[in-house]
């Protein structure tokens, strides 16, 4: 995996150097750990998605628009 590179606020960089570890790990786990919280489950979408249709309202556009963006978020490529 190529290093990635980003920059921080200076006031930052003390906070940085507490850290008991790495950086890059300590931002990795950083976001499994948002993505892993903010992903649902197939099943959940499935659910989801299903209340939607049996709902007597018209889907809106921006039903359609959430649907694609969770099942983007969560899809495997």
């Amino acid at each position: 995996m190529p290093n990635k590179t980003i920059s921080v606020p200076d006031d930052v960089v003390p906070i940085i150097d507490n850290l008991d570890l790495p950086f890059s790990r300590w931002v990795t786990e950083q976001l499994r750990r948002h993505a892993a919280q903010s992903t649902m489950s197939l099943a959940q979408q499935l659910e989801t998605d299903a209340a939607l249709v049996t709902t007597e309202r018209k889907l809106e556009k921006a039903d359609a628009h959430t649907t694609g963006q969770r099942m983007e978020r969560s899809a495997p490529w």
